[in-house]
């Protein structure tokens, strides 16, 4: 924005220079190219014209000064009620707006002197000059600074700020010209300041700015993940003035980890996730979204701690999800869940607490009268366990035991999504010819009536691949593709025998 701002003052000032110079210069020409004397009214002794030429302009000066604090005066105010208190500091802090308010107020001043220091007989034409010049660079100066000013209260270009301000933080520290303890909460305030915009534009209905402020906070952690490896040890070092709140024992954890620094951004992602839980239920899926490609990232890197504090957050996500009855929360929450699963394959020991969250999570939503999300989750949970099985993971058999612990029946009430999960599950054991676990499946299904898993046989194998609604997923869960559709079948048939 500062780039821009620049580019568009040289671009006007050099087109006031060439017209100004241009038709001064055909004047000049038409005149026969008069001598110094013949266009100036110092050399005739006419100071007092000086005085008249000098006069309006100091008017000018005055009148573009009040129109400029008056336009910021109205709007940073506004806009700080808007989206963060920390503007007007914000912009206080900015150079540009510092160089061109004080440069305004400097010309005004200087023709001001210069009308006074006019006499009789003394005409400062050095000074006179100077104020033209002046005159000059702060109308082209005007137009470019209005946009620079409209463009530095919109929310969009505050999160990217916010977030250059956090990295330039970072990187002072990475190079040992920052110092650590005193740089956590400069830092600590930019992410708080990213999060009340997100909060604020929620509450506004303002889901673009929502969105880019989860973002932003994205970009950050990304831009962190490379530098943290060469990061003094006292950055990672925090006491309870960091987290106000926190037990002796978790800031101990913390500062073990090393992960104050994620704890802090996710925290940002979590207050954006319970705000749009209440008052913008249809953006919850940008916060389970930016949370799943966090972890995502965190896998690539082999960042361990980072891995399980999204998991964790993960599963904050949930339970408020089930305590607010939010059917539309839950199911997207365990979708961006489910799809993390995908990328833990290779990690047993993590695909393992995946397992015993759904599980637990699920039994939580029946807890809460949610009937229809514990057979939702049945079929996350046995995509995730299909995944498993696929890539040979030694957590693969605890996966399936997970599942079929998980009921597809409540005393005589048949769920019927739960029955159509596991004998989805069930065709794909027979389809890679795993006899012991398609056994497995039968068992835990002896309780259900061939009647019923022949409407549900022919439920999930006339079933389209799009949901016939519009949701997040659109994939309709029941669909089997039709290379499975035979093995399906085939298990189906195995449960009468």
């Amino acid at each position: 924005m500062r780039r821009l701002f620049l580019r568009s003052f040289a671009i006007a000032f050099i087109a006031f220079a060439v017209f100004f110079g241009a038709e001064f210069f055909l004047e000049w020409q038409r005149a026969g190219y008069p001598g110094v004397s013949a266009t100036s009214w110092a050399e005739v002794g006419n100071t007092a014209k000086l005085v008249d030429i000098l006069s309006p302009m100091a008017r000018a000066y005055n009148n573009v000064l009040a129109m400029l604090l008056a336009t910021i005066g109205l709007a940073i105010p506004l806009t700080a009620t808007m989206h963060t208190p920390k503007l007007i500091e914000m912009f206080l802090r900015d150079r540009i707006n510092r160089w061109v308010l004080s440069f305004m107020a400097f010309g005004a001043a200087h023709t001001l002197l210069v009308d006074y220091m006019i006499g009789p007989k003394f005409a400062p034409t050095w000074s006179i000059a100077v104020s033209v010049f002046c005159a000059l660079v702060g109308w082209a100066l005007l137009l470019p600074y209005f946009f620079y000013v409209v463009r530095f209260v919109d929310p969009s270009r505050l999160l990217i700020r916010l977030r250059e301000d956090a990295q330039d933080i970072l990187a002072r520290v990475h190079s040992h010209r920052g110092d650590p303890v005193h740089s956590q909460p400069e830092i600590s305030r930019r992410l708080q300041q990213i999060g009340t915009i997100i909060i604020k534009s929620l509450d506004r209905n303002d889901r673009d700015v929502a969105a880019e402020g989860v973002w932003a906070i994205k970009l950050l952690l990304e831009h962190y993940d490379k530098l943290k490896p060469k990061l003094p040890k006292a950055w990672f070092v925090v006491d309870r003035a960091d987290f106000v709140g926190l037990s002796d024992e978790a800031l101990e954890m913390l500062n073990e980890t090393h992960t104050w620094f994620e704890m802090k951004c996710l925290q940002q992602v979590e207050s954006g996730f319970l705000r749009a839980l209440h008052n913008a239920n249809d953006t919850v899926s940008t916060f389970s979204d930016v949370m799943r490609v966090i972890a995502t990232r965190a896998i690539a890197n082999h960042e361990e701690h980072e891995i399980r504090l999204c998991i964790r957050f993960f599963n904050n996500f949930l339970r408020e999800a089930i305590k607010a009855r939010n059917l539309r929360a839950t199911y997207d929450v365990f979708h961006q869940y489910r799809r993390l699963g995908r990328e833990l394959v290779d990690r047993p020991e993590l695909l393992r607490d995946l397992a015993k969250h759904f599980a637990y999570y699920g039994n939580m939503t029946r807890t809460f009268g949610m009937v229809f999300a514990p057979q939702l989750v049945l079929f996350d949970l046995g995509y995730v366990t299909r995944r498993a099985y696929e890539r040979a993971s030694p957590a693969a058999p605890d996966l399936l035991r997970t599942m079929l612990g998980m009921p597809h029946r409540t005393g005589n009430d048949l769920h019927t999504m739960a029955v159509k999960a596991k004998l989805i599950l069930g065709g794909f054991f027979v389809a890679r010819k795993l006899d012991e676990e398609a056994e497995a499946v039968r068992k835990n299904l002896r309780d259900v009536d061939h009647g019923q898993v022949e409407r549900a046989e022919g439920e999930l194998l006339g079933a389209e691949r799009s949901f016939f609604e519009v949701t997040d997923r659109q994939l309709n869960l029941e669909f089997v593709p039709p290379e499975r559709r035979e093995a399906l079948a085939r298990f189906c048939s195995s449960l009468s025998e």
